[in-house]
């Protein structure tokens, strides 16, 4: 894991300088070597190993781990860390080297000798790692001009697997002794491919571990046997944000987590933006306004990473392929890296196939499992702007025909492989669509995406298949709408789908704002029917954020439009939205006039999904009213419905319903079935109905007296609610885990927990508030008026605080 140079000082007492450890090839081959000459002298490469203080360096510990376990067992001789150069091998491999030193001073009896840390850099020789093994092992050099090069390897074998103390012993940059392309030893290291064939080939006392972008292949085609690959990977996303949180980066959550992804946690590539931050006083804030900082950041990992493999390693053939595999931001077949090949310029499949194993071998390109590839995040960003090197406009003009042929690709695998229109049923029917979409988005061809979304009823399909945040992107690449000459109503269009979309994932703000924006543009154009959706909309956006009265406003405003014009289905939607209004007011009488008018008017224009949903409804009504049996009725119904209309996430939130209505009336074996099968199609379809479902399952389980169950269902639960922003679920989830913290008699987390979901839920005018406040009252009721007043006192302002260690 490469680090930067130095931090940016926060006082005035000195801070420890974050380190840069980058491996660069080599520049020229070293002189041929035809063989080891008769008591062949050796050049001392032991050293020591890069720094690791936790201060600068990310330490990995699953990895290390992971890596030490493997290194103990009895079949495994070697490991080979392998990956991208940058990654971080040679600082993992040093994570490992200290790991290993602190067991044995511990005690622990696996190693009994230090370990040994070898620089491999272009010059070494056989002769020179045979000799400081010797030395390290205290133990004459045989005369290797009479030996053979596998008696050579044997010898060396032998002595490693004799010692008396076991020890780990670390080549760093071990790749300088191979072949670029094959990852054979290089024909002027006699003896190497023999010494790989000995380690791969039989169990030895001592272990070994190299650092190495290529596999290492002896001097046959041997499979892995003592020797296994570990392909090291970037940081996880937890373990960027806090390398950037060391490095002295201070930004928010989403900004840290947005350029994690962006490198996909490639440890140098994080320590090169570090250091372009603080030698130009940046905050990540400013270096997001201005491209030109990405630029900057881009070059940097050009020049110490890539600029060598790409300009000097690679053929023309195989930087074409790589630039045609960079096109594509999810893993494709080889085909769909040769469509976008011009056609003069044609390879054949076996030589892509070669080529392959070339950017594989280098690890530019990554195998992802069923014949697809994937390069690596800054390869595909390095390959996009060097595909036309020297002339910025002929390579953006390059790259983004490349996208017009990747979305014709796209389109025609819809064609070969995939349902017609008519009988798509699931998210994964309109994978080739998506990805089209994005790809023309892409090329700058936004009519044409906006026009294969319409076609495609692409809003709908993907709403009922709970594809939420892929329309928020997708709708998001059209904006602004006037880049590509949109149409007014189009834009319009674009405007109130992207506020249905945030509203859905909790992004309130962004709902109102792109609301709004539709909405005056539907008003000035004299487009009344449009414009009373957008009003539903907006009123359901003030709804959630506990603005009901708000809300009110603008479904009376859309029901008087949808009445003046005609609209029946408008009308019966803002019936609908009406009736929830008055839930949270308590109005139950007048919600269910609305309900039924609404039920209704779909049942008269035949809106089948209207008619479920308004079933549902009304069931709530009646299950609020005590009346569950024929709350379960109209629950029925709208199961009917929603399975005979292929309407899932529908169905989800239905066997919710159906759940607690047998939890109301005890039948909890049967509420259960129902909850769980409603869990699994809402975390498919509706992460935020899966939230709620995995609330009242948290209660069922709770009755049922397995409270650590219920427990783990309520933490679900609030995940899910945050991360959604659905104020109210997490109101709810709350209320509940107060009430299991009561029956267990901690009064400091149940009142904690009640408290915030009361004021939660008074905030946004829930119908639920009021069982907050009861969960309260019997608190009191349990502890007495003095004691309750004390404990309020004491956990009010400590309320978070006191749930979030609850939770742990």
């Amino acid at each position: 894991m490469s680090q930067t140079s130095q931090s940016h000082p926060i006082t005035a007492e000195a801070q420890p300088l974050p380190q840069i450890i980058v491996h660069m090839p080599p520049t020229a081959a070293a002189p041929p070597l035809t063989q080891i000459p008769e008591k062949a002298p050796y050049r001392g490469i032991v050293g020591v190993p890069p720094p690791t203080d936790p201060r600068t360096i990310q330490q990995r510990q699953k990895a290390v781990q992971d890596i030490y376990s493997r290194l103990l067992r009895s079949d495994t001789t070697a490991i080979a860390l392998t990956g991208i150069a940058g990654v971080g091998k040679s600082t993992l491999a040093a994570l490992v080297y200290r790991y290993t030193e602190e067991q044995r001073l511990a005690g622990n009896d696996t190693f009994t000798a230090e370990a040994l840390w070898l620089n491999v850099d272009s010059s070494v020789t056989m002769a020179d790692l045979a000799g400081n093994l010797f030395e390290a092992l205290h133990k004459p050099m045989p005369d290797f001009a009479n030996l053979s090069l596998q008696n050579q390897a044997q010898a060396l074998f032998k002595a490693l697997n004799a010692t008396d103390d076991a020890r780990l012993i670390i080549f760093d940059q071990f790749e300088n002794l191979l072949d670029w392309q094959s990852g054979h030893a290089l024909l002027d290291r006699p003896g190497v491919g023999e010494w790989i064939d000995a380690i791969n080939s039989q169990a030895c006392k001592c272990h070994i571990l190299l650092t190495t972008r290529l596999w290492p292949q002896g001097t046959h085609e041997y499979p892995p046997t003592y020797m296994q690959e570990y392909f090291v990977k970037g940081l996880e996303l937890n373990e960027g944000i806090e390398l950037l949180r060391k490095l002295g980066i201070e930004a928010n959550e989403q900004e840290l987590r947005t350029v994690v992804e962006r490198c996909a946690g490639h440890a140098f590539a994080l320590a090169l933006l570090a250091s372009l931050l603080r030698n130009r006083h940046l905050s990540l804030a400013a270096f997001f306004q201005d491209p030109t900082y990405a630029q900057l950041w881009s070059g940097n990992i050009a020049r110490n990473l890539l600029d060598y493999i790409y300009k000097q390693q690679l053929d023309g053939a195989q930087r074409k392929l790589l630039f045609a595999f960079s096109v594509y931001r999810e893993p494709v077949p080889p085909d769909a890296a040769q469509s976008l090949i011009e056609e003069g310029e044609a390879i054949s499949k076996v030589q892509i196939h070669n080529d392959l194993d070339t950017l594989l071998s280098q690890h530019l390109l990554q195998a992802v499992g069923e014949g697809n590839y994937q390069l690596h995040a800054i390869v595909a960003n390095y390959a996009q702007s060097h595909f036309v090197e020297g002339d910025e406009q002929a390579n953006r003009t390059a790259l983004q025909a490349a996208h017009v042929k990747a979305a014709q690709y796209y389109l025609h695998q819809l064609e070969l492989h995939y349902p017609p229109p008519e009988q798509r049923q699931h998210m994964s029917d309109l994978e080739p669509l998506i990805e089209a979409i994005w790809q023309y988005c892409q090329a700058d061809q936004w009519q044409a995406a906006y026009k294969l979304m319409e076609e495609n009823s692409m809003f709908s399909k993907l709403k009922n298949w709970g594809g939420d945040a892929i329309l928020l992107e997708l709708y998001t690449l059209l904006l602004p709408p006037e880049k590509w000459q949109a149409e007014r109503l189009q834009a319009a269009h674009i405007y109130n789908n992207l506020g249905v979309v945030g509203r859905a994932l909790g992004r309130t703000q962004l709902a109102r704002e792109h609301l709004e924006r539709a909405l005056r543009i539907y008003e000035k154009e004299g487009d009344r029917v449009d414009e009373s959706w957008s009003l539903n909309h907006l009123g359901r956006v003030y709804s959630q954020i506990g603005n009901k009265e708000q809300a009110r406003t603008y479904y009376a405003q859309a029901l008087r439009i949808c009445q003046q014009e005609g609209d029946r289905l408008g009308e019966a939607t803002a019936l609908n939205n009406l009736g929830w209004v008055c839930s949270a007011l308590g109005q139950k009488e007048q919600e269910q006039k609305y309900y039924e008018q609404a039920l209704s008017i779909f049942r008269k224009i035949g809106d089948r999904k209207g008619e479920a949903s308004t079933l549902n409804n009304l069931g709530r009504v009646l299950d609020d009213l005590g009346q569950s049996v024929q709350a379960q009725e109209h629950y029925e119904q709208a199961l009917t419905i929603f399975r005979e209309t292929d309407n899932l996430r529908g169905e989800g939130w239905t066997l919710s319903n159906l759940g607690k209505t047998y939890y109301a009336q005890g039948k909890l074996e049967q509420a259960r079935t129902y909850l769980e099968q409603a869990l699994r199609i809402r975390i498919e379809v509706d992460r935020r109905g899966a939230g709620r479902t995995f609330n009242n399952l948290g209660a069922l389980y709770a009755s049922m007296g397995q409270q650590e169950r219920a427990r783990e269902h309520y933490e679900e639960a609030l995940s899910i609610n945050k991360a959604l922003g659905d104020r109210e679920g997490e109101g709810k989830t709350l209320r509940n885990f107060g009430r299991l913290y009561l029956a267990q008699q901690n009064f400091d987390v149940a009142l904690a927990a009640l408290l915030l979901a009361q004021q939660i839920l008074d905030e946004l005018q829930s119908p639920y508030r009021y069982s907050a406040q009861e969960g309260i009252d019997a608190i009191q009721q349990e502890i007495g008026a003095k004691q309750f007043a004390d404990l309020r006192t004491r956990i009010g302002s400590r309320a978070p605080q006191v749930v979030k260690q609850a939770l742990g």
